[in-house]
């Protein structure tokens, strides 16, 4: 017997079809409108800091949205004088609206009340007040400072190396300041496994009589460890001092330094051009130590941070502003600017 179509089967098919073809058109239609409003809209001026309440040591991310052709900004305390605030440098990402700044927060910046002001033109300021709080390591008691036999080496001339040799030294080399980014990404670690060994940020260690604190991460890295460099950069030290032992020092840029301490070799020379992930060296026990590691060292502005929250801090470099352009643009359009 010959069984005649039924009729359901067809309508439901184009049913779905129209169905599908009405959620593509409506998308298409969406994104064509969503491009028109990100190709004629004027910027929306906008700050955006993370975190909002950093601690001593932390780095802070700033982002601004503005068509203006330069950025200054300032980092002070609320109510404090004008002399006393900190310049920030800002750098435009490419050629778009967004403007970046890393802000270091100093191991021992007294915690408080401070602001970030921003200066976009003559007429438009923005303004963020943040909160600095205490550190964990600031209240922690000081750390017993190993005894070092090799060498005739003492407390007290470990003191002597740092205060009279190895800090000048550095300091000298970290005066450099170059105004432009060698990087575009975030930063990445030194080290392929990252695991820390020994003394860590901000930690107070009492060379008697004396109290020094430690300014960076002791990592666990067994002798001729790959030592990688964290950012694209330039090589502007390759030192062998008392204390630190072989250390390579790397401009980042935007007085951004990255340090290395205690290597067994270097890989690198003064001026060589770096990339991120190079290796510019061996892990050693060169120097103070009681066994091989990394003694991994950054400075944002002139401040001491921690090495790891910075680098977690510019994870924020990677986050994509699209979507958020988009709303700041039918913002614009509901209720534009008088």
């Amino acid at each position: 017997m010959e069984h005649k179509k039924g009729k359901k089967g067809p309508k439901w098919h184009h049913k779905k079809v129209s169905v599908f073809l009405l959620i593509a058109g409506g998308i298409i239609i969406l994104l064509l409108v969503a491009g028109i409003f990100l190709f004629f809209h004027k910027t929306v001026l906008s700050v955006y800091i993370f975190p909002e309440n950093p601690k001593q040591g932390d780095t802070v991310f700033i982002r601004v949205k503005s068509d203006a052709s330069e950025i200054t900004g300032n980092f002070g305390k609320s109510f404090g004088a004008a002399q006393d605030e900190q310049k920030l440098i800002f750098y435009r990402k490419g050629n778009s609206s967004e403007w970046v700044s890393f802000l270091g927060i100093d191991a021992d910046q007294n915690p408080g009340d401070y602001k970030i002001s921003v200066d976009v033109s003559a007429t438009e300021k923005l303004t963020k007040n943040i909160k600095v709080a205490l550190a964990d390591f600031s209240s922690e008691p000081a750390a017993k400072a190993p005894s070092i036999s090799q060498n005739g080496t003492t407390q007290e001339k470990a003191v002597n190396n740092i205060i009279k040799n190895d800090n000048p030294a550095l300091k000298k080399v970290l005066s450099i300041f170059t105004k432009e980014p060698y990087f575009t990404a975030p930063f990445s670690f030194p080290l392929s496994a990252m695991k820390i060994s020994g003394f860590s940020f901000g930690k107070f260690i009492g060379f008697f009589p004396y109290k020094l604190q430690h300014f960076g991460v002791d990592l666990r890295a067994p002798e001729k460890t790959d030592i990688y460099v964290v950012n694209d950069g330039k090589v502007i030290a390759t030192l062998n001092l008392s204390n630190y032992g072989k250390t390579v020092i790397i401009d980042h840029g935007l007085d951004i330094f990255s340090m290395y301490l205690h290597l067994d070799e270097f890989k690198v020379s003064v001026g060589d051009i770096v990339k991120r992930g190079q290796v510019i060296g061996l892990s050693g026990d060169t120097g103070y130590v009681t066994a091989p590691h990394l003694h991994f060292s950054m400075r944002v502005g002139g401040a001491r941070v921690d090495p790891i929250e910075f680098i977690n801090a510019t994870k924020q470099l990677q986050d994509n502003s699209f979507l958020a352009d988009i709303s700041n643009a039918f913002l614009n359009i509901v209720n534009p600017v008088k």
